[in-house]
């Protein structure tokens, strides 16, 4: 067939109001290859749409909608041909190939090759339609067509697996045994999608058979006693008073923090006074009651109504204050003026541990003048919580509010799941079909925990705070889902699958399924529903979770297969079964597409995000694009050369509104109307990566830029969009999180050093770089003639 008699074929399907011939096209490759790929992609839309017809009708199989044919929805479309319609792998894997050159488009321009080579795959691919199904004619036989896919009557496939013979005329080089092979095995499964449609198992089945009921073992065996511990957490139940400390005498299960060892030290060997500060729940009490328990010998029976407690050790006395702020005022004075005379003494032998919110400790340390050496002592150490003051020596300031949440979560799960805590469920005669132990394993994984630890330091470097009380309501609910044991041997009996698959881990850590003001003033949980994976989609991502068990490679299928074909999470292998009646079109192709993408792909990305080996493609479920960069630079503690200049070229477009290009990367202290008022070299802007703590449980969480001791504090969401701009990024994307801060930074960099009065620096847009740059302008004044007499009396 003459390449002329295909495309006329080509361009009769398509809409559009002008049409190129087939030598036009050759010609004008040279000139605009782009424009010409372009074109040809709106012949190939159309032809494969009616590809799709016709093989459907000539296997008596249903369409898919128009619109999987449409330029944003091809590559699915184009899959289905070979996945339901038995398009030959040869044809499939050209059409592939075709769209990624198309995909190009959307990066850079096209070359001349890449065009031409598209050119002949369209060509190709236009003449093996055309001749399968282009001439309908009756008296054509099926001798004279060459079928894209061989034809093999079903139950020749299952019975006796006959090779089937190929039409001499089809002119497709694929080795004829593999393609046998291949639609052996589409006709198998096109076989066991037709008998899915006669025997559609219900999704919604009760968890065991009346045989299982009867051999439950009594429930007591079965109960565990650490997911009742966790239960008191739970924020959806009546009485969840054991999460306050003040009302619990005997501690089940502790969570250990180098803070607390810290001052437990500190007291037992080289004493001096502490305050610990920080939010209500950040665990100041629980300090206070772990150091009794340390240093006394007898049990701890509550606190006393006073609220102080005096305990004595070795030969001095510490007085602990467990909470400042529920003393009367006079009461507060009278103890402050205590602790203020112990620092006048050269070997006290009364030493305070007091708990206070700062607030309320610093309202009272300036109200009261007499109180002034105890300020001077104090507040110092508010405003530079690392620094070490000599006042420290006698009275020394813990912030619980400098401690990181990710230190806490890590050491929270960690210890939650210690398998001495779960041994017993290994008994258990509802282990297979308990959410709560699934979780347990599944949180055990170090992978899924690593996964967890970037979320909460995500917290951590955007300078929000969950505290420890928030942290252990929100990991309760998280592996339990606000289930005890009790509910799940109730649910193995009575309820669908389907009420504890949206119970798993990865749903439980966004609060999904559960009344929003349950979690409402927590402001981390509500953090984390703007990282939510499950509402971000990504090409790639999402074919893997509807396609990777059909992929070529085994590795693929084997990591599909692990991760969504078992498991109550997926309801015992239902999303395998309701993936096929997709692709079966059993209820209409529209309605399963729905229904599989709304119930489904957000829990299967969450699933992805949390469980994936990959570690960097999960980053692509997270609205921060630059976050993975962000956390190497903190975990090595340095910053790359080209992270730097990328960061000074965004503070550029910044400070200018404007594209800036900086050929040496030097910082244009620029105003919005571009003018400059300083150059400060990369060489002069020290990066300093924050250091951990890990006394005070302090993770490294900022990078900060200083220039002569004017610092920039850069967190992530500052990171993030400094390195958009830089890479051309809008300017509005996340700018009201930090123009306060970074128009700040700017209005201390313009005074830092006198500009020369008769230069002047502007940006100028530059066409050839497309962007603004550096010019100098002299300005003269004007000259005093030699022989000109000035009048000194004159008033200038």
């Amino acid at each position: 067939m003459r390449p002329e008699e295909t495309w006329e074929h080509l361009t009769n399907l398509s809409n559009e109001d002008i049409s190129f011939s087939y030598e036009d096209v050759n010609r004008m490759i040279e000139f605009n290859p782009t424009e010409q790929v372009l074109y040809m992609q709106s012949l190939f839309l159309p032809m494969a749409y009616s590809w799709m017809r016709d093989l459907s009708n000539f296997y008596n199989y249903t369409s898919i909608p128009k619109s999987y044919y449409e330029a944003h929805s091809i590559q699915y479309g184009w899959k289905v041909l070979k996945t339901k319609y038995n398009l030959s792998m040869k044809n499939y894997r050209e059409g592939v190939r075709f769209l990624e050159i198309c995909e190009i488009v959307t990066k850079r321009n096209i070359t001349g090759k890449e065009a031409k080579e598209a050119l002949n795959i369209l060509m190709r691919l236009g003449q093996s339609w055309v001749l399968d199904f282009g001439n309908t004619s009756d008296t054509e036989s099926k001798e004279t067509i060459a079928m894209t896919e061989l034809q093999t009557p079903t139950s020749e496939v299952i019975d006796n697996k006959e090779t089937t013979k190929v039409n001499p005329h089809e002119n497709n080089s694929v080795d004829i045994q593999e393609e046998v092979a291949e639609q052996d095995a589409l006709q198998y499964e096109s076989i066991e999608n037709e008998t899915i449609k006669e025997n559609i198992i219900p999704m919604t089945q009760e968890l065991t058979t009346e045989q299982e009921r009867v051999m439950i073992t009594p429930l007591k065996e079965q109960i565990n006693p650490f997911v009742d511990f966790m239960h008191q957490y739970d924020l959806t139940t009546a009485d969840y008073s054991k999460i306050f400390d003040e009302h619990t005498k005997k501690i089940e299960y502790s969570i250990d923090t180098n803070i607390n060892q810290k001052i437990i030290d500190e007291l037992s060997t080289t004493p001096r006074s502490i305050i610990i500060t920080g939010n209500a729940g950040d665990g100041k009490t629980r300090i206070c009651r772990n150091v009794y328990d340390r240093l006394v010998e007898k049990e701890f029976e509550g606190w006393p109504e006073s609220g102080i407690e005096e305990i004595t050790y070795n030969d001095y006395t510490i007085r602990i204050i467990k909470d400042l702020s529920e003393l009367r005022d006079e009461i507060i004075v009278s103890e402050l003026k205590k602790m203020q005379q112990t620092l006048q003494e050269t070997e006290p032998k009364l030493y305070f541990l007091i708990a206070a919110n700062e607030g309320k400790l610093t309202h009272t340390l300036v109200k009261y003048p007499e109180l002034k050496s105890l300020k001077d002592a104090i507040i110092p150490q508010f405003m530079s919580p690392n620094k070490e003051f000599k006042e420290a020596e006698h009275v020394k300031v813990y912030n619980l509010l400098h401690a990181s949440s990710s230190v806490y979560a890590e050491k929270i799960i960690e210890g939650w799941n210690e398998e001495e805590n779960w041994s017993i469920c290994g008994e258990c005669s509802s282990r297979h079909k308990c959410i709560i132990n699934d979780n347990h394993v599944a949180m055990s994984n170090k992978t899924t925990r690593n996964r967890m630890m970037r979320m909460y330091k995500s917290l951590d470097m955007n300078g929000k705070h969950m505290t420890m009380r928030e942290l252990l309501i929100h990991l309760a609910y998280t592996q339990t889902g606000g289930m005890t044991c009790r509910n799940i041997h109730e649910a193995s009996q009575s309820e669908a699958i389907e009420g504890l698959a949206i119970k798993s881990y990865y749903e439980n850590f966004f609060g999904n399924n559960l009344r929003p003001e349950v979690f409402e003033e927590i402001s981390g949980i509500q953090e984390f529903k703007s990282l939510d994976p499950g509402y971000i989609s990504d090409s790639l991502i999402d074919d893997f979770l509807l396609n990777g068990d059909l992929s070529s490679q085994e590795k693929t299928r084997d990591a599909h297969t692990t991760l969504f074909k078992e498991g109550i999470d997926v309801e015992n292998g239902a999303y395998y079964e309701e993936v096929k009646m997709y692709r079966s079109n059993i209820n209409g192709d529209n309605v399963n597409g729905v229904e599989l993408m709304s119930k489904w792909f957000p829990r299967l990305r969450r699933k992805y995000y949390f469980e994936s080996k990959d570690n960097k493609k999960v980053e692509q479920l997270i609205p921060y694009r630059h976050r993975h960069e962000f956390i190497g630079i903190l975990h090595k503690g340095k910053i790359e050369h080209s992270t730097k200049t990328k960061l000074v070229d965004g503070l550029n477009t910044f400070f200018a509104k404007r594209m800036v290009y900086s050929p040496s990367h030097q910082l244009y202290v620029a105003s919005d109307s571009l003018l400059v008022h300083q150059i400060i070299g990369l060489d002069q802007i020290n990066f300093i990566v924050q250091e951990k703590n890990e006394a005070i449980d302090q993770a490294s969480t900022t990078l900060l830029l200083n220039i002569n001791d004017i610092e920039l504090e850069v967190n992530l969401v500052t990171f993030e969009y400094l390195m958009r701009l830089s890479n051309g990024g809008m300017l509005n994307v996340l700018r009201e999180h930090v123009e306060i801060l970074l128009n700040s930074f700017r209005n201390r960099l313009i005074p830092l050093k006198k500009q020369d009065e008769d230069i002047l620096r502007i940006l100028k847009f530059d066409y050839s770089q497309g962007a603004f740059v550096l010019e100098t302008i002299e300005i003269k004044s004007p000259e005093v003639e030699e022989n000109e007499e000035i009048d000194l009396d004159e008033d200038y």
